[in-house]
């Protein structure tokens, strides 16, 4: 069973910072990304942001962009630098070691630090998402488990369907909930990984990620 966490943010990457400076210099919002999009992360050039600290690490590795997190009560993230509006975001996740009781998962329509929306699962069966307005982290209920969840080190299909004000949250081709919220109409894709309290060594590997038209459209 999770432990709450309070999801004290790591630092902002730097493209964070630079985002933050357009948007401080009234800069025009970015253009949507073409789809479908894909990255494998097999170059390392691809555009998502590293990091390496003492308490935490971002970095491509062999084929996959691997979080690891040294300092327990810590959520740390990387964003693609691209702007999707309605859009079929899937992801392989992976914990490779570590904790099971940590968390993983997928943040969409991105706007800054303080601004986006969330959902993610743990290696022991759980999920949730939430959105974080104006800095605050709200989760649209607490950690819930679900059988189509894989545990362990299993490699798990995380997927966020957005279209317009509706969210459909799926776990290896499962829906496990639908949201609707107006709060964000677009914005970037991120990955991230957290550590609970007591917890820390959250290790997650993500890979094939890739966002594509909403059926239908």
């Amino acid at each position: 069973m999770h432990k709450q966490n309070p999801a004290r943010l790591g630092a902002p990457t730097l493209a964070v910072i630079a985002m933050l400076f357009l948007t401080a210099c009234g800069q025009a919002a970015p253009p949507m990304s073409p789809l479908p999009y894909a990255d494998d992360f097999s170059n390392p050039q691809s555009g998502w942001q590293t990091l390496s600290d003492v308490s935490a690490e971002v970095k491509y590795d062999n084929g996959r962009l691997r979080f690891t997190i040294q300092q327990e009560n810590l959520t740390q993230w990387s964003v693609a630098g691209r702007q999707f509006a309605d859009g079929d975001f899937q992801v392989d996740a992976q914990a490779t070691s570590g904790p099971t009781d940590n968390g993983f998962g997928v943040i969409f329509r991105f706007q800054d630090r303080k601004n986006f929306y969330h959902f993610e699962i743990s290696s022991d069966g759980y999920w949730r998402a939430g959105i974080v307005k104006d800095g605050a982290w709200e989760n649209w209920g607490d950690w819930a488990a679900h059988p189509a969840i894989q545990t362990g080190s299993a490699i798990n299909r995380i997927r966020v369907i957005m279209k317009g004000d509706q969210f459909v949250f799926m776990v290896n081709d499962q829906q496990i909930a639908q949201r609707q919220d107006t709060s964000f109409a677009s914005g970037d894709i991120g990955l991230f990984a957290l550590t609970l309290i007591d917890a820390p060594g959250t290790d997650v590997a993500f890979d094939n990620v890739s966002v594509t038209a909403v059926s239908g459209q």
